[in-house]
C-alpha cells in the first residue's frame, strides 16, 4: 500500500487492509464474507481523510455495492416470508368461510325459542354482542307483534340460557336502478294518514310481502301519526286556555277603569319613576297549531 493508505481500525468492520484485485467485478463481492460496509463506516472514513487514494476508493466502493446486494437479498427473503405467511392466513380464511356456510355449524336448536325462526338474511345487520368486543349474527329471529318496529334474535349457539336482543327494523331502500326514488303517492299517505280501516287494510298488505322493515316504518309512520294527532289537540286546548284567560283579564280591566281604581290610588303615581314600575313588554305567546299539521288527521276540529 502507498503512503496515503486509509487505516479502517476504529470504523470499519474489517480490521485489516485489503489488497483490491483490480479486475474482479462488484457483483462477485458479495460472496466475500468480509466484504460488506456499512453506509456510516463509508462516511466515517471520508471524513477522516482529505485524500483518499484510488485503491482504498475501489475498496469502499466495491464494499458498498456487496452491501446492497445483500440487502436486496436480504428483502426477498423477507418478502418471500411475508407472502408465505398470507397465504397462509388466507388458506386458513378460506377454510373458516367454508365452515361458516353450513348453516349447522355448532347450533343448538334445541335452546332455541320455539316461536322463533331462521333469520335467511331477512335481517342481515342484525349482530348480537357475544363480549370483548366481538358479535355473531343473529341466526333465530322473532317479530315483535305488539310494535313491529323491532325483532327479537339468538344466536342458537348458547344453549337455552342465551338471552333474546332487540334490533330495530327499518325499511331498506331498493337498489334496482330502474326504480328511482320519488316522493310518495298521495294515495298512499291518505291510506297512512286515513281511517283505521283504511290503515289496517295497508298494514295487512305490508305484512303480505314479508318486508318487515317495510311494515315496520308504515307502523311506525302511523305512530308518529296518532303522536303528532295528540300533541295537536294538546296545544288547541291550550290556546283556547290561553284565549279565555285574556277575555277575563281584559274583563278585570274594565271593572278596574269603571271603579275608578286609578284615580283614587293617584297617590302611587309619584312613586311609578323607576325601572321597577315600568310596564312589560308583552309578547305574544299565544299558542297556535303548526301550519305544518294543517290538514289530515293530526289536526283536532
Amino acid at each position: 500500500m502507498s503512503d496515503h493508505s486509509v487505516n479502517y481500525s476504529v470504523t470499519s468492520p474489517r480490521p485489516d487492509s485489503v489488497e483490491i484485485v483490480a479486475d474482479i467485478h462488484p457483483s462477485a463481492i458479495v460472496f466475500n464474507d468480509n466484504a460488506p460496509m456499512s453506509p456510516n463506516t463509508v462516511l466515517a472514513t471520508l471524513a477522516a481523510h482529505n485524500e483518499v487514494p484510488t485503491e482504498s476508493l475501489r475498496e469502499i466502493i466495491t464494499g458498498l455495492v456487496a452491501t446492497i446486494k445483500l440487502r436486496e437479498l436480504a428483502w426477498e427473503a423477507d418478502r418471500t416470508a411475508m407472502r408465505a405467511r398470507i397465504n397462509h392466513a388466507e388458506d386458513r380464511l378460506e377454510a373458516a368461510m367454508e365452515v361458516r356456510e353450513d348453516q349447522d355449524f355448532d347450533f343448538d336448536e334445541a335452546g332455541v325459542p320455539s316461536d322463533f325462526i331462521r333469520n335467511n338474511n331477512r335481517v342481515p345487520q342484525f349482530q348480537i354482542p357475544i363480549g370483548d368486543g366481538l358479535s355473531l349474527p343473529a341466526e333465530f329471529i322473532k317479530r315483535d307483534e305488539d310494535s313491529k318496529t323491532k325483532v327479537w334474535g339468538v344466536t342458537g349457539r348458547f344453549g337455552k340460557g342465551e338471552p333474546a336482543y332487540a334490533h330495530e327494523l327499518f325499511a331498506r331502500p331498493v337498489e334496482d336502478p330502474s326504480f328511482p326514488a320519488e316522493p310518495i303517492r298521495p294515495w298512499f299517505l291518505r291510506l297512512l294518514q286515513g281511517s283505521t280501516a283504511s290503515y289496517t287494510h295497508l298494514q295487512e298488505a305490508a305484512d303480505d310481502l314479508g318486508d318487515w322493515g317495510l311494515a315496520a316504518d308504515i307502523a311506525r309512520f302511523r305512530q308518529c301519526e296518532d303522536q303528532l294527532r295528540e300533541l295537536n289537540a294538546t296545544i288547541h286546548s291550550l290556546r283556547a286556555e290561553a284565549e279565555l284567560t285574556e277575555v277575563l283579564q281584559e274583563t278585570c280591566r274594565i271593572r278596574l277603569g269603571a271603579a275608578n281604581a286609578h284615580g283614587r290610588l293617584a297617590r302611587l303615581e309619584s312613586v311609578c319613576h323607576g325601572k321597577d314600575c315600568r310596564f312589560p313588554i308583552r309578547g305574544d305567546f299565544a299558542i297556535r297549531p303548526s301550519s305544518y299539521r294543517g290538514r289530515g288527521r293530526g289536526r283536532p276540529l
